[in-house]
């Protein structure tokens, strides 16, 4: 095995990820709801779907080295996806 390979930036990366793709998820979920009813409320659509696009670009910007924006990200996203599906 590689040295370093379960570094806690690199876990603490792979759960800052998760986070943000519980909520891309989340805004997935709106967009299904939505699309299934007989007349989808265009504003609806398009505040998910901007939703859905900033987060993974966030998502796809994180730098798995950079520990501070990940910690912020777990920080900033962990508690969102926290309340929404933990009931």
């Amino acid at each position: 095995m590689s040295k370093g390979l379960f570094k806690r930036t690199g876990v603490r990366y792979e759960v800052a990820c998760d986070v943000i793709g519980a909520l891309i998820a989340h805004y997935s979920e709106i967009l299904a709801t939505e699309y299934d009813k007989e007349i989808p409320d265009q504003a609806v659509i398009d505040a998910a779907t901007a939703e859905k696009k900033a987060l993974r670009d966030k998502r796809e910007a994180l730098d798995s080295s950079d520990s501070k924006a990940i910690e912020a990200a777990i920080a900033t996203y962990g508690p969102q996806a926290r309340a929404l599906y933990q009931k």
